[in-house]
């Protein structure tokens, strides 16, 4: 069994770092095999380039995408973790998802033969997802304000659309790092580590 972690958060002090910090600790306690992909710290591109942009008939990905891609397609498990800005994730997870979950690679299409639509032929099938996210606001503001739609748009649009069963957990009022926040944050990881090794 392998876990690949895909971080998507500043090199600064906070929330996140703290989750990642933890998840990496009880994967090694428990002698799980795992990667972490920094996209900060590996200062990843997440604009699409013309030659990428399959609708429009290219299909290129550069060389460090195809390397994403095997890693994902060898990896039983997989955990995001990252911030919520301005009710979504952030530009460079975006971007990561838009160059590397490809067509061709997590999916392709079926036409239905009618109505210009079409059905997913899902490659991702059998992966686990687990996502840790944190907010700034209280879970009751993200779930009637926003409606949860930065959950939504990777459970239903990216993570389902391409096979991967995914579940969500998330640290709200994340503004300041407290002894009640890091006892949240042990136990949403342990949390997240049940699901996902169950």
């Amino acid at each position: 069994m392998k876990t690949l972690i895909i971080y998507a958060h500043p090199e600064t002090k906070g929330h996140c770092p703290l989750i990642l910090k933890e998840m990496e600790s009880l994967h090694k306690k428990e002698k799980i095999p795992y990667e972490v992909i920094d996209l900060y710290k590996i200062k990843y591109d997440p604009v699409l380039k013309a030659s990428e942009h399959y609708t429009a008939g290219n299909r290129a990905v550069s060389g460090q995408n195809k390397i994403f891609q095997e890693k994902i397609r060898a990896a039983d498990r997989l955990i995001f973790i990252h911030p919520v800005w301005w009710g979504s994730y952030p530009a460079v997870l975006k971007g990561f998802i838009d160059r590397v979950f490809t067509s061709g690679f997590a999916f392709n299409l079926k036409p239905l033969g009618f109505l210009g639509l079409a059905m997913p032929i899902k490659h991702l099938k059998g992966k686990k997802a687990a996502v840790l996210q944190t907010t700034g606001s209280p879970k009751i503001i993200t779930a009637t304000y926003l409606g949860n739609r930065f959950k939504k748009t990777l459970k239903h649009e990216t993570f389902a659309f391409c096979g991967i069963k995914s579940r969500y957990f998330q640290i709200d009022k994340a503004t300041q790092v407290t002894e009640k926040q890091v006892s949240r944050i042990k136990k949403e990881a342990k949390k997240a580590m049940g699901w996902l090794y169950s």
